[in-house]
């Protein structure tokens, strides 16, 4: 049995050198695998990894720049409605300062009227004034013919007043 033990592991120069010849192309094996297969495999895995890592960036900054517009968005929406309502209210402000004015305006228009209503009221009043009196002037011109052209009774009078009133027809006194 011992042959077959020392068999196994012969330590002699042709073993040995067998032995060196196979370490050899081993590491030849690996070194070939290594620039054909193992750095092609690993660039491949790295720039697959920094691919991976920009698009893991993009994403992050496209999120941060999608926060950033929805913040600007919602300031700007916030400050047109703010804008709105001052707008509104300017406008409410403008239409409630013209209604005054106009409320102001017929005031003076109304007033200017009742001025002037009353002065062409006056002035009608002086010139039926004046029409009375050239009429009891007329009548009493013509009262005082009647009397100095005849004397007088009291018959006489009352007749001659009929007289007087239906020469001057329908005369409406105010």
């Amino acid at each position: 049995m011992e042959e077959m033990g020392s068999k196994i592991i012969e330590f002699s120069w042709p073993t040995v050198w067998d032995w060196a010849w196979q370490v050899l192309a081993i590491i030849l094996i690996i070194w070939i695998l290594k620039k054909l297969m193992f750095k092609p495999v690993t660039d491949f895995l790295d720039k697959r990894k920094q691919l991976i890592a920009d698009d893991v960036k993009n994403a992050s900054d496209a999120k941060t720049d999608a926060h950033k517009l929805k913040a600007d968005y919602e300031g700007k929406i916030k400050h047109i409605n703010d804008e709105a309502d001052k707008i509104l209210k300017d406008a409410r402000k403008k239409a409630l300062d013209r209604e005054a004015q106009i409320i102001e305006d017929a005031k003076e228009e109304a007033s200017a009227i009742k001025v002037k209503a009353k002065a062409d009221t006056q002035l009608e009043l002086e010139k039926v004034r004046a029409e009375m009196k050239d009429e009891m002037i007329s009548v009493a011109s013509l009262m005082a013919s009647k009397f100095v052209k005849t004397e007088l009774t009291k018959e006489k009078q009352e007749q001659l007043v009929k007289e007087i009133i239906g020469e001057m027809g329908d005369v409406s006194w105010l």
